[in-house]
């Protein structure tokens, strides 16, 4: 096993992963201090999103194989999600992106141009906009607001920081 803590969505996530290379994939989310939650992974975890991963699969008449140290990344994703749950943030599918320090969030099915979006206001806006998550943005419920915060699951771009600003909108695209 391999102990580590992640900061996300301003709340920090003891983690006990069967490989090192959970904690290299969080890297940029590493902190110290006492945990608000805790998730350990197991085989029997590994076992339960393999066959998950599968069904999926074979729904979509494609061919999936993802090795033991991947699979652990969705098996943390789930219990990371499931256990924020109680912490009034939720998991969200979009792309996410910090204008003058509010954040906006491009959600639609996988193809339709989240991230194309994203990219074109980064090219448009400069360094005034930053990438917040480009693929599993958490949305953060707090008295005063809500945030949207970056997540080291980014998708295929790796584009992703890890911070929390107020979520200024939802854009759903068509």
């Amino acid at each position: 096993m391999k102990d580590f803590t992640i900061a996300i969505a301003e709340k920090k996530i003891a983690i006990s992963a069967l490989f090192g290379s959970s904690e290299r994939f969080c890297r940029d989310y590493l902190s110290e201090g006492e945990a608000e939650l805790a998730i350990t992974v197991t085989t029997s975890d590994l076992k339960r999103e393999s066959i998950l991963l599968q069904k999926t699969a074979e729904q979509d008449d494609e061919q999936t194989e993802l090795n033991p140290p991947s699979v652990e990344l969705l098996a943390i994703l789930r219990k990371l999600s499931e256990g924020l749950l109680e912490h009034q943030t939720l998991l969200m599918h979009g792309s996410a992106i910090a204008l003058d320090g509010e954040g906006y969030l491009f959600t639609a099915p996988s193809g339709t141009g989240k991230s194309t979006h994203t990219r074109l206001w980064r090219e448009h806006f400069g360094s005034r906009a930053v990438m917040v998550n480009d693929d599993k943005p958490f949305i953060k419920l707090t008295d005063e607001s809500v945030l949207v915060c970056g997540t080291p699951w980014c998708g295929k771009h790796g584009l992703n920081t890890n911070i929390c600003v107020p979520l200024k909108a939802i854009c759903i695209l068509e």
